[in-house]
């Protein structure tokens, strides 16, 4: 039997669950199949010079508004509550899309990528999100070495 086409199976999945009955400020459609999104807190979370607004979907890096879909902010979100930890990628995975990891081994390297390259356009100068290969990632916001700070080899 031939594989089904993608969207093939995205229309599928759309019309035989219940996953369009979710109201419409609660589902993301810019990627994939709809799924109903997990509850985030209302409190704001301060990270060095972040802030995270999860009512209202909101990232704040110095001040300045980080423009993330809610996958992105989700994926940084949930990164960012287990700061200093190294979260695996079926993980996030779970807790950000709300199911195991079939068929999109690479998704939360795309979406990390995705948002490490929104926080750099705002704070060139600091690193968020750290890479355990082969494992997953890491939430530490960090001040990047400035060239003057990087002694120079053999000393």
């Amino acid at each position: 039997m031939q594989a089904r086409r993608p969207i093939a199976a995205r229309t599928t999945l759309a019309l035989t669950s219940d996953a369009g009955t979710e109201p419409p400020e609660r589902r993301d459609t810019s990627e994939g199949p709809q799924v109903a999104r997990r509850e985030l807190p209302v409190e704001h979370m301060r990270r060095a010079n972040m802030e995270l607004r999860p009512s209202e979907y909101q990232t704040l890096v110095d001040g300045h508004r980080v423009i993330l879909t809610v996958r992105e902010f989700e994926v940084l979100f949930t990164l960012a509550e287990s700061e200093d930890r190294v979260l695996r990628r079926a993980a996030i995975y779970e807790r950000v899309w709300g199911g195991e990891m079939k068929y999109r081994e690479r998704a939360v390297d795309v979406f990390v990528r995705k948002v490490r390259i929104k926080l750099a356009r705002v704070s060139p100068d600091w690193v968020y999100i750290h890479t355990h290969f082969g494992i997953g990632y890491r939430f530490t916001p960090e001040r990047r070495a400035a060239e003057t700070d990087i002694p120079p080899p053999g000393s």
